[in-house]
Formats: structure tokens, C-alpha cells, sequence
């Protein structure tokens, strides 16, 4: 089965869910003006991309995570045989293992992906059984957890187009921070973005600069200008009053998690019955003992978890410490629940269930998005889902 058509009609989610439903195996092909991007399927799983974006190509991927030089990329590049892939010479060099290509080829593929959820417009065109060019390497990758991130990011896209300035806005370092807290940690796009800004520099620039695509430069740049530690000529030059956001981030947090621990009971109880609900005890019991910031909070049934208690909880402790506390329990407990899920109740209905959680704890936190970005919530939670 062929079939093509317009992204204005049919949107990339909904092709892929087409694809992964009837594990078809071939290659979607989507393009618009100069750009062509390739994703070949097989049963339904995504295995390789190809892009003629710069931005995507394999070297450019290992050039943003650090992870190669530039006069390194070019050695290679002069070096490898001809119609050899990149990642096929890397690991023939000896300078990576098969391993470590494969991580990034992952990341290559759902960065091409990722792309492609921005595109309001565009031909498509899915020409089933053909197969990746020979010498890939390939991986395989759930194109429904691509498309719940691919998702979030146009979701989140909108937040921060609140807090960046235009292109022509002018980005400074602030020589004189406010900080929320004594100390504050930056992450490596970050710091690499920083860099860039350097004693000034136009929005349009840094982004055009950066080795990171533009998605992940330009929310560097809202995570530095929340921090106080870059200003921008879109910010009002007295800055309004910070409004206390302990409770309602505590509440946010109460609601998923009771919700999410509630969800996993019931169905370690719905096919187990009472050994269900035994073992859901017994593995908050031989864990607690890790956890005593939210102990205390939990008894053996998740729907007893209290705001109240975790707001005063909270509060007890430096905002910023107590909360990012809480956020690193609740997901580490998480996963305790859920590895016990995939033990006792086997991969389909663990995966089942990872799905569900997933989908109700971003609907959720939809509604407070600015919140839930500036305290990592949802970064933390998706990469608590993808390390289980």
C-alpha cells in the first residue's frame, strides 16, 4: 500500500500512526521547496532517516553533543571510502563503538523527525517495501514516542515564543544577575549558548551561530533569560514582581502523581486482585527507605498522597531545593512501580500502561506549561519514562 498527499490535509502525526498501526515497511518521503526528508519503516518502527537539511546530517548531530571536533569530522570525512556512511567509518576507524553510533543515530533520526512537526505544508509520499541504502546502520524506535515529543515541542514551541524577543531583538548577558537562589545550574546548551551572546548579539545571529538546532538554542535562551542571567530588549526595563509559585507547582505535582500511582494501582489490582495490591505495598515498602522526603506522604493507597502535607513539606526546605526534591522522588518512585509492572504483569500491559501515563500527565500538565518548563517538569518526567 502506496499513498501520498499534502501536509495540509494530513498532519505528520497522523501518517506515522497510519504506518506504525498497519507495521508497514518503506519509506515516507516528505518535502517542500529544497528540503527533502526520508524515513524508512520497517513493521512499523521507525529504523533510518536522512535529511538534506545541514543541520541534520550525522556529523552536524555529533558536532552539537560535543562528542566529535570539527577538524576530527573533516578527517573523517576525507578519510572514508566513497558511498560509505558516516557512522559505518566511525566505528570502522575504531573511533566509536557500534554502540555509541547507534545512540546517535536515534537522536539523528527523531531530530529529522522533530522537523518535520513544524511543517504546516508539503508533499508526502509513502512507497512501501523499499528499504534504507546499503551500508546503514540501523536502529529501531517507537514512532508513537516520537510523536508524543514531537508533540510537546510544538506545544512548548508557543511558550516560548512569550518570552523570546524577534529576531532583530538584541540578546545581552546581565552583568548584574538577580539570582533565586545561591546557586544555579547550567546545563551544557546553556552555557555553549552564553558563549555565543557573548557582551551582545542580535536573537536571529545566536541562532543562525549555534551548533544546536534552533529548537534547543532557542530554549536555552528562555531558560537564561528566566534566570536573569541574559536580558533582552523585548523585557520592560523594570522587571515586574516574581509571583510565589510554591503552591502551585506543589499542587500541579500532587495532582500527576496521585493520579499516576492511582493508575498503577489499579491495575496491578484490576488483574491481580489482593496479591495486586500486595505487591503495589510491597514495593513502596522496599523502597521507602530511599525516598523520605515523600514517605511519609504515602500510605499504601496513592489516592491518601496530600497537598497539603507536600506544601508544608516543601516550604520546610529552600524553594528551589524542596521542589526539585520532590520532582527526583516522585519520578525515581515512579519507576520503582513500574519496573515491579513490567516483573509481575509482563511487556504489554507495562508498555500499556507507560502509554496512558504519558498521554494523561501531559494533558495535564498542558494547562500550566509556562509552570511545569521553568521547574524541568516535564523534561524530567519524559526522561524518567525513556531511562526505564
Amino acid at each position: 500500500m502506496s499513498f501520498a498527499g499534502n501536509l495540509k490535509t494530513v498532519s505528520i502525526p497522523d501518517i506515522f500512526q497510519l504506518i506504525f498501526s498497519t507495521k508497514k515497511t518503506g519509506v515516507l518521503t516528505v518535502s517542500k521547496t529544497d528540503v527533502t526528508k526520508e524515513i524508512y519503516f520497517k513493521g512499523g518502527f521507525t529504523v533510518y532517516a536522512s535529511s538534506s537539511e545541514e543541520q541534520d546530517l550525522f556529523g552536524n548531530i555529533l558536532l552539537k553533543t560535543g562528542k566529535i571536533t570539527k577538524p576530527e569530522l573533516d578527517r573523517v570525512l576525507r578519510e572514508k571510502k566513497d558511498g560509505r556512511k558516516i557512522g559505518a567509518a566511525l566505528v570502522e576507524m575504531q573511533l566509536f563503538s557500534r554502540e555509541e553510533i547507534l545512540d546517535y543515530l536515534k537522536l539523528q533520526i527523531e531530530e529529522i523527525v522533530y522537523g518535520l512537526f513544524g511543517w504546516k505544508d508539503g508533499e508526502f509520499n509513502f512507497t512501501e517495501g523499499k528499504a534504507p541504502p546499503p551500508e546503514t546502520i540501523q536502529v529501531e524506535l517507537n514512532p508513537m514516542n516520537i510523536i508524543m515529543e514531537g508533540t510537546r515541542r510544538i506545544d512548548e514551541w508557543e511558550e516560548l515564543k512569550k518570552i523570546l524577543p524577534n529576531d532583530d531583538g538584541v540578546l545581552e548577558l546581565e552583568k548584574n544577575p538577580t539570582l533565586k537562589g545561591e546557586q544555579i545550574k547550567l546545563s551544557r546548551n546553556e552555557i555553549l549558548v552564553m558563549a555565543l551572546i557573548g557582551s551582545g548579539k542580535e536573537m536571529g545571529d545566536t541562532v543562525k551561530e549555534s551548533t544546536l538546532d534552533r529548537f534547543l538554542t532557542c530554549k536555552a535562551i528562555a531558560n537564561l533569560i528566566r534566570s536573569s542571567l541574559v536580558k533582552t530588549s523585548k523585557q520592560e526595563l523594570e522587571k515586574k514582581p516574581e509571583v510565589d509559585e510554591t503552591e502551585e507547582i506543589i499542587k500541579l505535582l500532587a495532582t500527576i502523581y496521585r493520579h499516576n500511582f492511582n493508575l498503577i494501582y489499579q491495575t496491578f489490582k484490576g488483574k491481580l486482585g489482593l496479591k495486586g495490591e500486595r505487591i503495589f505495598d510491597e514495593t513502596f515498602q522496599n523502597v521507602k527507605t530511599d525516598y523520605p522526603l515523600i514517605a511519609a506522604q504515602i500510605n499504601r493507597l496513592p489516592g491518601e498522597l496530600g497537598f497539603e502535607l507536600l506544601d508544608k513539606l516543601a516550604k520546610a526546605s529552600p524553594e528551589a531545593a524542596g521542589i526539585h526534591r520532590l520532582i527526583a522522588s516522585f519520578n525515581d518512585l515512579l519507576s520503582d512501580y513500574l519496573n515491579a509492572m513490567q516483573k509481575y504483569l509482563g511487556n504489554k500491559m507495562y508498555w500499556r500502561t507507560v502509554s496512558q501515563l504519558r498521554i494523561e500527565t501531559l494533558n495535564t500538565i498542558s494547562g500550566k506549561r509556562q509552570l511545569a518548563m521553568k521547574w524541568g517538569l516535564e523534561d524530567e518526567f519524559s526522561r524518567t519514562l525513556r531511562s526505564i
